[in-house]
């Protein structure tokens, strides 16, 4: 356990250092990366350790271990009409009489099928909602982290420039030449090249949005529909007092427990039971109540990963509008400006003045020189496109 402890904990630490991407993507792709394997390695220890256990009577003949073992590849159920009827359950969609397993015309409780197993007139089934998700939420929720990943690949790949800029101005011996000829040139680095690098970046912007709205919506498909709400749910049940939200009674309470709405603990297993001797062939059908303890924990892990996924949009929108209103104040700036600016913002692009807003941050002389360059040379080549136009 020491060893799980401690590589949970050098996972969760983060260093703190300069890096190319800005705060809102470093929260997608470091942090919510992070968390997604995390919760799947607290999740897996569970998985390999916790057992599931149901009540299985004497006369059964039958081992509890094997109703366990079966009852988890099986899968457990509630019923879905049960969700609403607290004070008619023992356990959250299970009723209180195991026989009860339909609802007559006056809405009443009621079993499909008598003791010498006829249907029963007018008792309609109620409809079975299976939980099988123990099988494979760890490998789910650490699948999550592709999500987050998959944007800071696309990145890497178009801001390879940036990145060699930053690389480059780390060098003393780099010169302001060496940074026209490498950056400001139109040859290795042409206008449609530039915006294209610059519509990328807004597009990464978008699919980190993109992932955590994708990572909601399949939590949400995956818990049946129920996780959307989970956190609202589970922030209005933590305001009740200890003994309405804790009460074993379902008759206390109007609302169940979202925990237990989005994975109960308590489900339904059926079992076929069927054996054959030389003289005899016995078979039979068993309903187990089951404890699903996994889902226990899962519940909080789930609680955490919806408010870390709401975070995660808002910090990706905000994200998103901080880089459009980047480039807004940009263009408002230059156009506003005297005569001499609104020249350079013509014959500049948005990259380049990246680059040049990077290297006014980083280097102050060079940013001068390269300023000053810049405007003579492309000054001239404007005068020369205007010569050859009259001509």
């Amino acid at each position: 356990m020491s060893m799980v402890a401690g590589s949970i904990k050098e996972i969760v630490s983060i260093k703190i250092k300069a890096r190319h991407d800005s705060i809102s993507d470093q929260y997608n792709r470091i942090f919510m990366v992070k968390m997604c394997i995390i919760s799947s390695a607290i999740i897996g220890v569970n998985y390999f350790n916790d057992k599931v256990s149901c009540i299985v009577a004497n006369s059964n003949g039958m081992d509890g271990g094997f109703v366990g073992s079966a009852c988890w590849i099986q899968g457990f159920y509630i019923f879905k009409e049960m969700k609403d009827r607290l004070s008619e359950s023992g356990y959250y969609g299970i009723p209180k009489n195991m026989d009860y397993d339909g609802i007559n015309p006056l809405g009443q409780l009621c079993t499909t099928v008598d003791r010498g197993a006829e249907s029963v007139y007018g008792c309609k089934p109620m409809e079975k909602l299976y939980y099988l998700q123990y099988q494979y939420m760890p490998f789910f929720t650490a699948s999550l982290a592709i999500f987050f990943y998959l944007p800071y690949i696309i990145f890497k790949t178009v801001n390879t420039d940036l990145i060699s800029l930053k690389d480059v101005l780390k060098k003393d011996e780099t010169t302001v030449d060496d940074l026209i000829k490498s950056f400001f040139n139109s040859r290795i680095n042409n206008r449609r090249r530039l915006r294209y690098r610059v519509a990328m970046n807004i597009i990464v912007k978008i699919l980190y949005l993109l992932a955590n709205i994708a990572a909601f919506v399949a939590c949400d498909s995956l818990l049946n529909g129920d996780f959307s709400s989970y956190g609202l749910n589970y922030s209005r049940w933590a305001q009740l007092d200890n003994g309405e939200a804790h009460a074993h009674n379902l008759k206390v309470r109007s609302e169940a427990k979202p925990g237990n709405v989005l994975l109960p603990p308590m489900g339904f297993c059926d079992i076929h039971e069927a054996s054959r001797d030389v003289r005899n062939t016995f078979i039979n059908r068993h309903k187990f109540i089951c404890e699903i303890s996994p889902h226990v924990l899962y519940q909080y892990v789930m609680v955490v990963l919806w408010f870390l996924l709401v975070v995660g949009i808002v910090v990706s929108i905000c994200g998103l509008l901080s880089a459009l209103f980047g480039h807004l104040v940009t263009v408002v700036c230059f156009m506003g400006a005297q005569e001499p600016a609104r020249n350079m913002y013509r014959v500049l692009t948005l990259r380049e003045i990246d680059y040049l807003e990077y290297i006014r941050r980083k280097d102050m002389p060079k940013y001068g020189e390269i300023l000053t360059k810049l405007r003579d040379e492309r000054q001239q080549g404007i005068e020369m496109k205007q010569k050859n136009t009259k001509f």
